[in-house]
């Protein structure tokens, strides 16, 4: 008796370990704790929505926006939160064309470039989307559409970009990334000294041109007055090719000036 009742319990015992055994895939679980040379596309579109739809929660930097001639820069990095990271640059030449590139990194790993590029031309607009997977900076699939509308975009699927060789052009992605750093902390090309100060009846302009002979300007909009700019409006040759030390935030496509506490004094104005 005692042999058949050890006999029933090992029978479910090894029922119970059939039914709740699952034959694993070799891509299961990957959208969430694989690494990224582990990612596939459909896993990167995946973790790079999963970005987009908590961008409020990451910790977000920008830089001013940066012109030369008819061209204009500007960029963001959201980051600090989980193991991705996101950058974007939003760029134009004139009225011509206007371009977003989104940089998606997981665990300081590229993984996925998007690009969008509105180009206007005499018969009318062209709006093109482009998305390029890679895997240790490289790319491994690459595709696109193309519309006349940002509303017929939307509607349309991505076609797979085939290269007659196999292989995808080289980009120079971390210098590209270096860039985007340069320019959100105002160092090496992007690093601004101020030059005058323009006033008009509704606002007046903290102009500021590259230090290091650069050929990249900005300008800060001021619409609400405080010590240091008073300081600015009435002696501006102290801070003639200075370093600011500012504020600012974005708004209406323009950089605008952040006031300081009245206990801060005009001297905080100077990075010395």
């Amino acid at each position: 008796m005692k042999i058949n009742i050890l006999s029933f319990a090992l029978l479910c015992l090894l029922l119970f370990q059939g039914c709740n055994s699952k034959p694993k895939h070799p891509q299961a679980g990957m959208a969430s704790g694989e690494g990224a040379t582990g990612m596939n596309d459909k896993s990167i579109l995946s973790y790079s929505a999963s970005i987009d739809r908590n961008i409020n929660h990451f910790n977000k930097q920008y830089s001013l926006i940066y012109t030369s001639g008819d061209l204009s820069m500007y960029a963001e990095k959201y980051s600090g939160h989980s193991d991705g990271m996101l950058y974007k640059t939003f760029s134009a030449n004139g009225t011509l064309t206007e371009t977003v590139k989104s940089f998606y990194f997981k665990n300081d790993s590229l993984i996925l470039v998007k690009e969008h590029t509105q180009l206007s031309k005499p018969e009318g607009q062209v709006q093109k989307d482009t998305r390029t997977y890679l895997r240790n900076n490289i790319a491994f699939k690459m595709e696109s559409r193309t519309a006349s509308s940002p509303e017929a975009i939307r509607t349309l699927p991505y076609l797979l970009i085939q290269p007659a060789d196999q292989e995808y052009a080289t980009e120079n992605y971390p210098e590209q990334i270096s860039m985007l750093e340069n320019a959100i902390k105002g160092t090496d090309k992007f690093e601004m000294i101020f030059q005058n100060v323009s006033t008009y009846p509704d606002a007046s302009y903290i102009l500021l041109k590259g230090k290091n002979a650069a050929n990249y300007t900005a300008s800060i909009r001021v619409k609400d007055k405080d010590a240091f700019i008073d300081s600015l409006l009435h002696t501006p040759s102290i801070f003639k090719e200075e370093k600011l030390r500012l504020k600012w935030k974005i708004a209406d496509k323009e950089a605008v000036y952040v006031p300081v506490a009245d206990t801060v004094t005009s001297a905080r104005g100077l990075n010395r």
